[in-house]
């Protein structure tokens, strides 16, 4: 997994698309999360960095355990 910019080096968040649970809501206004809007792109990054750049990181499982860790540091409930 790879939550290093590519372009900048700076650390990344995971980066979702849609409409937000209010833990999401959360995450992204302490910048642990980053919120990629409604319409999701063909090939949708899923990090993102302080400065704006987004990549595409292909351990989804990865990606997943850290969103997961986020959210429910948050307050999402966790089956």
């Amino acid at each position: 997994m790879s939550c290093s910019c590519p372009e900048c080096g700076a650390a990344g968040v995971p980066l979702i698309f849609g409409l937000p649970a209010a833990e999401a809501q959360a995450a992204a206004s302490h910048g642990e999360l980053a919120l990629g809007g409604c319409m999701m792109p063909a090939q949708p990054p899923n990090w993102q960095c302080p400065r704006g750049h987004q990549w595409r990181d292909a351990d989804e499982i990865g990606w997943d355990e850290r969103l997961l860790a986020v959210l429910v540091a948050h307050g999402y409930p966790q089956d």
